[in-house]
């Protein structure tokens, strides 16, 4: 019997601290991301390591879209918010990585319309 460890590098746990109180604002919602989070990760090791079956590709997609989905709802509640406190064109701009322009007509465009589900959803609105 040895003493030596199974992999010699073994890979750490991916560890994403949260505050007690960050935690409990994130409720049940917290494993739900971290388990697509998971999965999506998992499916990418497959798409660069190769064979992976049409059952794990589909399983990558569904759990992918579904992350981007609440990132997109994070992502649009944060740039409401971000208007309603009166947060420039230009700090938005550097945000988001574009020009002011762009900046400018993407928060427009999103504050003209009714926030979507993944926007309540972010903002702890629905379920």
């Amino acid at each position: 019997m040895t003493t030596e460890p199974e992999h010699p590098n073994p890979v750490p746990d991916l560890t994403i601290p949260l505050s007690t109180a960050v935690a409990q604002a994130l409720g049940d919602d917290v494993g739900q991301l971290a388990m697509r989070l998971g999965s999506v990760l998992h499916g990418l090791a497959q798409l660069r390591a190769g064979g992976a079956s049409t059952d794990d590709l589909a399983n990558t997609i569904l759990m992918s879209n579904g992350l981007m989905n609440r990132l997109e709802g994070i992502r649009d509640a944060a740039v409401r918010q971000h208007a309603a406190q009166g947060g420039s064109y230009g700090a938005l701009a550097s945000s988001m990585g574009v020009t002011r322009a762009t900046a400018q007509s993407r928060r427009d465009t999103l504050v003209k319309k009714a926030p979507t589900p993944m926007e309540r959803w972010a903002t702890g609105e629905t379920e």
